[in-house]
């Protein structure tokens, strides 16, 4: 759903973006499409950790180790996605600038926590609340860009 959200943003601000020969909308989408196949790698080693046995607790723990990794790494690209995305909608004029500031603060969280992951993964601690802020931050931006997409009319061209 979430590429099929960027699709979107692109098909909505495809034309404001060319006539500035600006291109932060596809950027957007990159970014969402890189996190869809990262997660699929996370679903991946899920499916893989349910059929292991209990006593194969090597291959247990190295899964765990690559599905903690990559989960925390997702974050990269879902930042660039809401990097591509808000940078769109604000030079589109689609969102507002707190919505897009929004979008921008939950990137730099999502991004530090990725950049952090060899300390989270090993320590854990409160390092690991940058990624969950980052992500529900996230939460409340794509439903209010949804809504900002529902409700936009794109300027109609003279037949």
């Amino acid at each position: 759903m979430a590429t099929l959200f960027g699709a979107s943003v692109v098909a909505a601000l495809r034309r404001s973006e060319h006539d500035r020969g600006e291109a932060w909308s596809l950027v957007g989408l990159a970014g969402l499409i890189l996190q869809n196949a990262t997660f699929a790698g996370v679903i991946a080693i899920r499916l893989a950790l349910g059929a292991t046995t209990a006593q194969d607790s090597t291959a247990n723990t190295g899964l765990w180790a690559l599905h903690d990794a990559l989960f925390t790494l997702n974050g990269t690209f879902l930042a660039l996605g809401l990097v591509g995305l808000s940078i769109a909608g604000l030079r589109a004029g689609l969102v507002r600038p707190w919505h897009g500031a929004l979008g921008l603060l939950s990137a730099a969280l999502l991004f530090s926590s990725a950049s952090l992951t060899p300390v989270i993964m090993t320590q854990g601690g409160p390092f690991a609340l940058l990624g969950l802020a980052g992500w529900l931050m996230w939460v409340g931006w794509i439903v209010l860009y949804g809504v900002k997409l529902i409700r936009f009319a794109p300027a109609r061209v003279p037949a």
